[in-house]
């Protein structure tokens, strides 16, 4: 049976997903596609913005469903339409966030969510206690950069990223790593080694692979 995963990335700006970042983890019996909606925000960073995108967000499940797809992925960490989408579809849909977060319960006793803006941290935190995981939620920590500026400085975002996980750890008594934008696809492998490197052997999750996984 070949399986045929949706990927809805639920912002408007083309270019803010490449489908060759989630190549590597297709198989002879997996592909993944793309969408973006037509009608929504540029990205999302609010929770006005999370509502702009919802509608055309479960449009797009309606439309994946119908085209042949056997599970949908929603594109953002903020989940947005995840319970409606399921309402709608048959098949499976997954949010990003709650699988990462569920998933770092598994790996460790407390998390830490490593994101964009700090504006982010009370609709991170409504998100954390919907899905239950308030007792494991270590701390919020943000980069600084937003969302359509991720690709600007890879550099800049790594190192970023790096020094907020690393004090993740050691001040906020983390012991896992939720990297909170699907943006930073890709960015784990360098922070998990640069945890490493400062004596921390900590997990780190990249939502989007992780989802796919699922």
């Amino acid at each position: 049976m070949h399986t045929r995963i949706e990927l809805i990335t639920p912002i408007i700006t083309k270019g803010i997903r490449n489908l060759a970042e989630v190549q590597p983890f297709e198989r002879a019996d997996l592909t993944v596609t793309h969408t973006l909606i037509d009608q929504g925000p540029a990205s999302i960073e609010s929770e006005f913005d999370e509502a702009l995108s919802v509608p055309d967000t479960i449009r797009k499940a309606i439309d994946a469903e119908v085209a042949g797809a056997n599970a949908i992925i929603i594109d953002c960490m903020g989940d947005p339409g995840l319970h409606s989408c399921r309402e709608v579809v048959t098949i499976p849909v997954l949010g990003p966030c709650q699988t990462a977060l569920h998933t770092a319960g598994l790996l460790g006793h407390s998390f830490a969510f490593v994101t964009v803006l700090d504006r982010l941290r009370p609709m991170i935190a409504k998100l954390v206690a919907s899905y239950g995981l308030s007792d494991n939620y270590a701390s919020f920590r943000a980069v600084d950069i937003p969302v359509l500026d991720i690709s600007h400085n890879l550099a800049a975002l790594n190192a970023a990223l790096q020094r907020e996980a690393i004090a993740a750890v050691k001040e906020d008594y983390a012991d896992v790593i939720v990297l909170g934008c699907t943006g930073f696809l890709g960015c784990a492998a360098a922070i998990r080694q640069a945890l490493l490197v400062a004596g921390l052997d900590v997990p780190v999750i990249d939502p989007i692979p992780l989802a796919v996984h699922v």
